[in-house]
């Protein structure tokens, strides 16, 4: 890519936006931002073209390079076609590695992404780490700090699926944390998807550290990748070389850092995202005591089991950025007391019967409700699981379905008595009544805030 180049944008979200300006700043004259939204023009500056509409993406061979957003799939045919026209295809996370100073620390995986990342730059602070920078898919792209690094800097990011497909450099340091299916919208098919997550291994070095977590059976799949230094996690016991879960304390080769009742974050599947968080800090250089008081002190970030408030002795947690049953699964398995969960969102092609089965044989879940676009499949994945369990093995759960998430926030409080919980895990995408998790996280706050 040099100056004379002709530089297409293909979607102007956060990242898009965030390229749009490094190449502004760094005076590319040959712009044009594509994007299916037809009022996108008037945001744009002047000397930028534009195609919107439902043909956004046709002609791409008319460019000498692309940066693709997370949201346009590598394998859309019209980027096939460019591709075999010699058209450059990249993306803003692809090019932040390629053109990065100093280390960087990825993470990906299907679940607790955001988390680990955030533990690892608060750790890293902690232990008096410097110019230290958090992005990606977390909501920041890289590329606004890029122009901001030197070699003792040191990136985390957080790696989607998305963000991963076409990576031509992986990071030094790579943390996969857990892959189940996921995104079969997006993806052709868990095959491709596990595909995509490799990436962030296969691309490493000898010198490079990969961690990734004993427990899950993808360990069978991914271990032959590594090609530098490899590390694990278990929250099931001892490891030979990484963090674990022992007789209840959390150790770090073999060294003790923290009773795992001293956790701050509600939820037992967050000791998945603190391991590796642990040992990623440790590795550079942070000391156990710093690390054992961002564990007793980090509590859940937002909407992520965030605790919102409690009302008459009603706790209500917002869990919006669960996509997909095991993330409601672990939800519901964060607590013993009595529950109401309020579920469903849009259908991005995911099987739900595991999550039904869950739901059913948790003793202290007694009310579902179910919103949006999946609740009808939702709802239907519990009417077979309870017939397969059958009266000995099933719950009285109650399944109430509701058009708004006030009519749900309303119900889950008049269904709940004092002592109980009511939490919103959604395990579904929310774009079918939301422009994004966050909306509708702030939404079910919203409705929670005015309870009396």
């Amino acid at each position: 890519m040099d100056k004379q180049s002709k530089i297409a944008i293909l979607g102007f979200g956060v990242e898009g936006k965030a390229v749009l300006e490094w190449l502004e700043k760094h005076h590319y004259p040959e712009i044009t931002v594509c994007d299916q939204n037809v009022d996108l023009e008037s945001e744009l500056p002047d000397g930028v073209s534009a195609r919107l509409g439902e043909h956004y993406l046709n002609d791409l061979d008319d460019f000498d390079v692309i940066f693709r957003s997370p949201g346009i799939s590598v394998l859309r045919p019209e980027i096939g076609v460019a591709l075999a026209n010699g058209v450059e295809v990249t993306s803003g996370t692809k090019f932040f590695i390629d053109q990065c100073p100093c280390p960087i620390v990825g993470v990906t995986g299907t679940k607790g992404k955001g988390t680990t990342c955030t533990l690892i730059e608060v750790m890293l602070k902690a232990g008096g780490r410097k110019n230290v920078y958090l992005g990606g898919n977390i909501g920041t792209s890289p590329m606004e700090f890029l122009d901001a690094l030197n070699g003792e800097c040191l990136v985390i990011l957080e790696l989607s699926s998305f963000q991963l497909q076409d990576l031509g450099k992986a990071p030094r340091y790579a943390v996969l944390l857990n892959t189940t299916v996921d995104h079969l919208d997006y993806h052709i098919d868990q095959e491709e998807y596990m595909e995509a997550k490799e990436k962030i291994l296969s691309l490493q070095n000898e010198k490079s550290l990969a961690v990734l977590n004993k427990d899950y059976e993808y360990v069978k799949y991914y271990e032959p990748l590594v090609k530098g230094n490899l590390r694990e996690v278990s929250v099931k016991g001892k490891v030979k070389k990484g963090a674990y879960v022992e007789n209840g304390e959390i150790f770090i080769d073999g060294k003790s850092v923290v009773k795992v009742s001293e956790v701050k974050m509600v939820g037992a599947h967050n000791l998945e995202n603190i391991l590796p968080a642990a040992l990623i800090a440790h590795e550079l250089g942070v000391g156990i005591a710093e690390i054992a008081e961002v564990i007793s002190s980090f509590e859940n970030l937002p909407h992520r089991m965030q605790f919102v408030r409690e009302v008459n002795g009603v706790r209500f947690y917002n869990d919006s950025y669960s996509t997909n049953g095991p993330t409601s699964m672990a939800a519901v398995d964060s607590f013993d007391v009595p529950t109401v969960l309020i579920a469903g969102g849009y259908d991005k092609g995911l099987d739900y019967k595991e999550w039904a089965l869950k739901i059913l044989t948790k003793p202290s879940l007694h009310t579902v409700i179910l919103v949006g676009d999946t609740a009808q499949k939702m709802e239907d994945a519990l009417v077979e699981a309870e017939g397969q369990l059958g009266d000995a093995e099933g719950s009285p759960t109650k399944v109430l379905r509701r058009n708004t998430m006030e009519a749900a926030v309303l119900d889950a409080y008049g269904e709940s008595d004092e002592g109980g919980v009511v939490v919103m895990s959604p395990a579904a995408s929310s774009f079918d009544l939301y422009k994004n998790y966050k909306e509708r996280g702030n939404d079910f706050v919203a409705h929670v805030r005015k309870l009396k």
